[in-house]
């Protein structure tokens, strides 16, 4: 593969447009962008009756911030109705597009226990400025009333958006032109390709890609999501959740299974994070880990090789299969059509598993079959043994481990189980399974050694939106921090991210998979233009993502294209992620010349 682009590994051609009227007027203890989310409770009021949606949808894509709406002052009895609404909160952020002196009781009530933060976006009659001043930790201020900076307001807050406007003219004595206070930029921000220079209508290709993808059946629907330099410059979603027309539109907050992409994003991680703690040595065998594989080939192996796959172990067993006979009857100690307190991992309302079984899949890893070739052989079996090593090395369960970690960077959707926290109509169904669990797989993992081990293993069993996928990757591009906290050492992040391999045959990353020596579009879901640095993972479900760190660039597709049935191959035939993601790169950086293969 040989090509060149215009500029350097380090030039951007991309610069974000930060043009909006926002100015920070006040800023205690540089309360503003807020930080740990994770461990703060917030609300909004909207006192505004303007573009108020537009600041909620925002918001919600940083954090859970819970919304409310009053428009009447009439009586000091409204008054402490707000206030009892967000009494247990900690932080209060007023929406308000007019200002006046019936308000101020509000205004008293709340600063007495918490920090309140104001959005002005309207008049100028800042006559009273010094008198309101004194209620409010922060205040954002601006002219105009657009849905643009209803948005952007939420982002500044949040650290998507830097605050560095300053007064085009004066306000009264205290606030003179010039004025104006800044922040950084600490998180992902969103907004339009025009943001960053990037022609809009170049990109409506990607919607005749997914049209016709839809229209083929490749998947019911999916969300498309790109960022640059920190800036998601694209996300849309198409289709339904179903192929039925009248089932529900997919929107950007509904919630995915990633499928093999919980290899690096929770597997390969929570690795990455005890290596960092001095827990695990990646180069020691597995049976040092996990004492069950003691003198077998399978714990002889070293951690290293399983993460790149270049062990030969058998990739996949089909787990479910072994619980029944050759009648078909299930084997003594499998499944049971009813809860036991012996059958209690829920696959279905009327199908259980041995609480025990798990047993049974270790010992059916312990004696497959490896391939004695000298390649790159894919395996997703030894991804099932990483929940052991994290609860024996930190003492904690897998899912609790990692959640913990997500929380920590507002990744709530990013989830195992996600019945436990989410609505079923949140989530997109897969397959209709009609050989084991026989049932409509809906909120639940879809592959089936995953849903045997509880819906939690290291090779399957996430679910995310788009959003918090992309999150979570930016906190790569960002050198392991989130928040102006380091969640994992850079160094970490670039050796598991960037293996450099000796036998050029091995191309993958840890746990990440990598470009390979040559492209051949029938084997590559990632574009043709990707960086050597470049890595991601795909998924069974339709899902893909790929991170670039020359060109700073994130790339996330999540569909169900395993809906209604995993025979459905339409997405790799239409080859729609990786036409997509050449998309992207083309309109985002200019090839100098042509690239041959």
């Amino acid at each position: 593969m040989v090509f060149s682009w215009v500029y350097g590994m380090n030039d951007s051609l991309h610069q974000l447009n930060y043009d909006h009227t926002l100015v920070l007027l006040k800023n205690d203890q540089n309360l503003i962008p807020l930080k740990n989310l994770s461990n703060q409770s917030i609300a909004s009021i909207d006192l505004s009756n303007s573009h108020y949606s537009s600041f909620h949808h925002t918001c919600n894509k940083y954090t859970s911030v819970n919304h409310y709406s009053f428009n009447t002052f009439s009586s000091k009895r409204m008054i402490r109705a707000m206030s009892k609404e967000v009494k247990d909160y900690e932080v209060v952020i007023l929406v308000a597009d007019t200002l006046h002196e019936e308000m101020n009781g509000l205004f008293e009530l709340l600063s007495q226990e918490k920090n309140i933060i104001l959005s002005y976006l309207g008049d100028e009659k800042f006559d009273h400025f010094d008198v309101i001043s004194q209620y409010f930790s922060a205040i954002i201020y601006s002219p105009n009333k657009s849905s643009k900076e209803y948005d952007l307001t939420s982002q500044i807050i949040f650290g998507g958006y830097p605050a560095q406007n300053t007064l085009s003219k004066k306000l009264n004595d205290t606030l003179k032109k010039g004025f104006g206070l800044t922040t950084e930029k600490i998180r992902l921000s969103y907004g339009k390709p025009k943001d960053l220079d990037i022609n809009e209508a170049k990109l409506l290709e990607i919607d005749s890609i997914v049209s016709h993808a839809i229209n083929e059946k490749a998947m019911p629907g999916c969300q498309v999501l790109a960022a640059k330099d920190g800036h998601v410059f694209l996300h849309k979603s198409y289709g339904n959740h179903t192929y039925d027309s009248s089932a529900k539109r997919v929107v950007n907050n509904d919630i995915y299974d990633l499928a093999s992409i919980t290899k690096p994003t929770a597997g390969a991680f929570a690795l990455m994070n005890l290596y960092e703690d001095g827990l695990i040595d990646i180069k020691s065998p597995l049976s040092k880990y996990v004492k069950y594989f003691k003198n077998t080939r399978v714990g002889d192996t070293k951690v290293i090789d399983y993460l790149q796959h270049i062990t030969g172990i058998r990739p996949w067993i089909p787990f479910h299969e072994t619980t029944k006979k050759d009648n078909g009857e299930f084997k003594r100690k499998t499944l049971s059509f009813i809860y036991k307190k012996r059958y209690n991992i829920k696959l279905t309302d009327s199908l259980y598993l041995f609480k025990n079984y798990k047993k049974d899949i270790f010992k059916q890893i312990k004696n497959t079959n490896f391939i004695e070739e000298d390649t790159v052989l894919y395996s997703g079996l030894f991804y099932y043994l990483i929940p052991d090593i994290v609860k024996n090395l930190s003492g904690e369960t897998f899912d609790s481990y990692l959640e913990k970690i997500y929380d920590r960077a507002g990744l709530k959707t990013m989830v195992f189980n996600p019945l436990k926290k989410f609505k079923l109509d949140e989530i997109v169904p897969t397959e209709d399974d009609n050989f084991f669990r026989n049932f409509q797989i809906h909120g639940v993992v879809h592959d089936e050694g995953a849903a045997m081990m509880n819906g939690v293993s290291g090779s399957a069993g996430l679910f995310s939106t788009a959003t918090d996928l992309s999150k979570f990757y930016q906190i790569f591009l960002d050198g392991g921090r989130y928040d102006k906290n380091q969640l994992i050492d850079k160094e970490v992040v670039s050796l598991f991210t960037e293996y450099d391999n000796e036998n050029q045959q091995f191309y993958r990353g840890l746990g990440f998979d990598k470009p390979k020596p040559e492209y051949d579009i029938d084997k590559c879901t990632y574009s043709r233009y990707v960086s050597d640095s470049s890595y991601g993972h795909s998924g069974y479900t339709g899902t893909f993502f790929w991170v670039d760190p020359t060109y700073n660039l994130i790339y996330v597709f999540l569909s169900n294209r395993v809906y209604d049935s995993r025979e459905n191959r339409q997405i790799y035939e239409l080859n729609v992620r990786t036409n997509i993601h050449d998309l992207i790169y083309e309109n985002l950086v200019e090839i100098e010349s042509d690239i041959y293969f």
